[in-house]
């Protein structure tokens, strides 16, 4: 069954991943879940994960939307080239960091249909391409809220005791790593894109209330067990080859990143780090960490030699300007060459390489703190 959120419009990014740990758990889960990381037993027995397309591992396939990609040649380079509704060529970040806990290679989606016991024990991902902090991001394109991500952990939790038991299973979720990727949606895809919000908040005041949903969304996380929790900032969203072109004009040049919108994602994420510190006191609680991606993103996209790329402006798919979700795809895109020489995937998200080598960078500076 579908589910569905209203009419379709563009696609949405916002990234969350979520860790649970249990480790008599995560161990049986990682003998049949095809555990990486290089052996040992797991840092933690589960991710979760929340957000948007980042993050998404195929939850959409299940919903009634346009903002799909579990058709080619989205997953060309993975799972023998069958799409499975990562929004990119290969891995996304979910699947990398499972794999340096040493869980499994790659992480499930929560509405998947073939979703067994063990996928549950190691984790999964409820997030959904196209959702933001603003609930109105994903009326927009009719995907799942963030509140409906949340409603779905809730109900995954009970499943979770079902299949280990209510002691296990609180044990599992407090001893979670919970990362939550969200807000370049709506910044993108919601706030310079439609003129609804800009007639209600300036940039500013609507990044305020951005910080506050997401203030409200960590706090609800935590009082539903969650004690290790990653945040990610927006990344430069400015710089993201779809915004340069909707910025400058399908006829205008590409080459400069738009100002504005970087200037939205500084400002949101100075704020939201500074909600955190506040959170942290709130709470009692230092196991909430902010993830900054925007530097090495921004690092990538200005210096694409520095790590072994040829292209950073534009996407592998068809002209790379503005091919995403269904105008990525066989019939009327082509793909470039090699991949592996391109930062971008499509118009909106990284190459697999690209997110291998940004998880490579966040990894060791924020997630291990909690770990």
């Amino acid at each position: 069954m579908e589910r569905g959120r209203g009419k379709v419009l563009l696609p949405v990014v916002v990234v969350v991943v979520l860790c649970v740990s249990s480790w008599q758990v995560a161990a049986a889960a990682n003998r049949t879940g095809g555990g990486g990381g290089g052996g040992g037993r797991p840092r933690v027995p589960a991710v979760l994960v929340f957000g948007d397309s980042i993050v998404d591992t195929g939850n959409n396939n299940a919903v009634l939307t346009l903002t799909k990609s579990n058709f080619g040649p989205y997953g060309k380079d993975l799972n023998g080239g069958v799409p499975t509704g990562r929004f990119s060529n290969g891995r996304i970040p979910p699947d990398f960091i499972a794999s340096r806990l040493g869980l499994k290679d790659l992480v499930p989606a929560y509405l998947g249909t073939d979703l067994a016991d063990e996928d549950l024990l190691t984790g999964v991902s409820f997030a959904s391409a196209g959702s933001g902090y603003d609930p109105l991001t994903s009326t927009l394109v009719a995907v799942l809220p963030m509140q409906e991500e949340l409603n779905m952990f809730v109900e995954y939790k009970q499943k979770l005791a079902g299949i280990a038991g209510e002691a296990a299973a609180a044990r599992i979720v407090s001893d979670s790593l919970f990362l939550v990727c969200a807000g370049t949606d709506d910044i993108a895809n919601n706030y310079y894109l439609t003129p609804i919000r800009p007639i209600q908040y300036n940039i500013t005041a609507y990044v305020d209330y951005l910080t506050q949903l997401a203030s409200d969304f960590i706090t609800q996380l935590y009082q539903q067990g969650a004690r290790k929790i990653a945040i990610l900032g927006m990344p430069p969203i400015g710089c993201v080859p779809s915004q340069r072109t909707i910025a400058g004009g399908l006829a205008a040049g590409t080459e400069e990143c738009d100002a504005a919108r970087n200037h939205a994602a500084q400002l949101f994420n100075a704020k939201l780090k500074q909600e955190i510190s506040c959170l942290r006191r709130t709470l009692q609680l230092q196991g909430i960490v902010y993830v900054d991606i925007y530097g090495v993103l921004q690092d990538m996209i200005t210096n694409p030699c520095k790590y072994g790329f040829d292209v950073s402006t534009r996407g592998c798919c068809g002209t790379g300007n503005f091919e995403v979700t269904i105008l990525c795809n066989r019939v009327t895109a082509t793909t470039c060459d090699d991949d592996r020489k391109y930062v971008f995937w499509d118009s909106f998200h990284p190459t697999e390489r690209a997110y291998s080598i940004i998880v490579d960078y966040l990894y060791p500076r924020y997630l291990e703190k909690l770990l």
